[in-house]
Parts: C-alpha cells; sequence; structure tokens
C-alpha cells in the first residue's frame, strides 16, 4: 500500500507536465487560415495580370491590330504528315482566305515557314557539337548559347512579324507564329474592320 499511495503522485506530476507541454505550443486562430487564403488570392490575381500584360505585349509586338479591333473568324492551317512527323504545313489555300488575301501571297508564306523549319529540324555539323558540349557540360552551356534550333525560330518569328507588317496586316489579317499553339497550326485572324491598319 505504501508503494502504491508514493506512486500516485509521481503520474499526476507526470500529467502536469505533459499538459504544461501541450500548453507551449503555439496557438491557431481562424484569422491565420483567413490570411493565406487571402495571400493565395492576391498571388493568383498578381498572376492572372502578369500574364494578360504578357498576351497584350505579344499581340502589340506581332500585330499591328489594337485590341478593340473586333475578331470576325479564325482560320488554321493543319500540319502535313505525308512527308513524316517533320515540322510541314499544308500549302493548300483556304477558302475562307477568298478576297482576303492574293493566293500567292499564302502559297509564298507557308513554304517559306515550312524551309524554316526544315532547316530548324535539320542534323548537320553543329548539331552534333551542340550534343558533345551538352553531354561534357552536363547541359549548363545552354544557359550561355543559343542552340541551332533556337536561332532559327528567332528567323522565323521575324520572318512572320515582316510578312504581317507588308502582308496580313493591310488586307485585315493576323499570321500568328506557329510556337504559340505548340507547332500545330498556323493560326490567321481575320478581322472585321480591314481599314484600321492602313488608315482608311
Amino acid at each position: 500500500m505504501n508503494y502504491k499511495q508514493s506512486e500516485q503522485p509521481l503520474e499526476v506530476g507526470r500529467k502536469k507536465k505533459s499538459f504544461s507541454s501541450f500548453s507551449s505550443l503555439p496557438d491557431f486562430h481562424p484569422s491565420d487560415k483567413q490570411k493565406q487564403e487571402e495571400s493565395r488570392a492576391e498571388e493568383m490575381q498578381q498572376s492572372e495580370f502578369q500574364l494578360h500584360n504578357y498576351l497584350t505585349e505579344c499581340e502589340e509586338g506581332c500585330a499591328l491590330w489594337p485590341q478593340q479591333a473586333p475578331v470576325s473568324r479564325m482560320v488554321f492551317i493543319q500540319q502535313d504528315y505525308t512527308s513524316g512527323t517533320c515540322c510541314q504545313f499544308q500549302t493548300k489555300f483556304p477558302a475562307e482566305l477568298e478576297n482576303q488575301i492574293e493566293r500567292h501571297q499564302f502559297e509564298e508564306t507557308v513554304p517559306t515557314l515550312n524551309n524554316l523549319y526544315a532547316e530548324a529540324e535539320k542534323l548537320g555539323g553543329q548539331s552534333y557539337l551542340e550534343v558533345c558540349l551538352a553531354c561534357l557540360t552536363a547541359y549548363t552551356i545552354f544557359f550561355c548559347m543559343e542552340t541551332h534550333y533556337e536561332k532559327v525560330l528567332k528567323k522565323l518569328s521575324k520572318d512572320i512579324q515582316e510578312q504581317n507588317e507588308r502582308i496580313y496586316a493591310p488586307g485585315g489579317l493576323l499570321l500568328t507564329d506557329p510556337i504559340e499553339r505548340g507547332l500545330r497550326v498556323i493560326g490567321i485572324t481575320i478581322y472585321e474592320d480591314r481599314g484600321l491598319s492602313s488608315g482608311r
């Protein structure tokens, strides 16, 4: 009996110590969760705002059309897989572009893009050298140099911008870089008001 009586105060002391350890934990208030949700909402709103600004800059840089120009419809030029899996687009003139652009102008545009994509995917001495350097440097060399593929894609984007300024924008059209749609299609936007870019 004496042993049990002496044991009880020890257990009570242990329980008191355990309760004191729980009381040392930081208190969680519902306001903390609310602050976290508000910060997440602000981050999402900020990312959406940045995406909107990025798309606006792309439209202003690649096209001569203001945002208020109403879009009539879109025409998509699909990839041509008859010659293999290389990035090549169909050269058939779409019926939607009748009375919008001259046929020979369109037939010059698509083959030019196809030739540039063929040049980008062509395997040569420069491509093999890039692969060897990438293996030797654990691909860190690409932080300080552009690949042959990237250089040709930049050249292609510049060519599309020039064609928009010279051919498509005066006719109320906008040629979209295929890289913006994952190289799946060439997008051509047809605007309702054809006189915005020519000042008519």
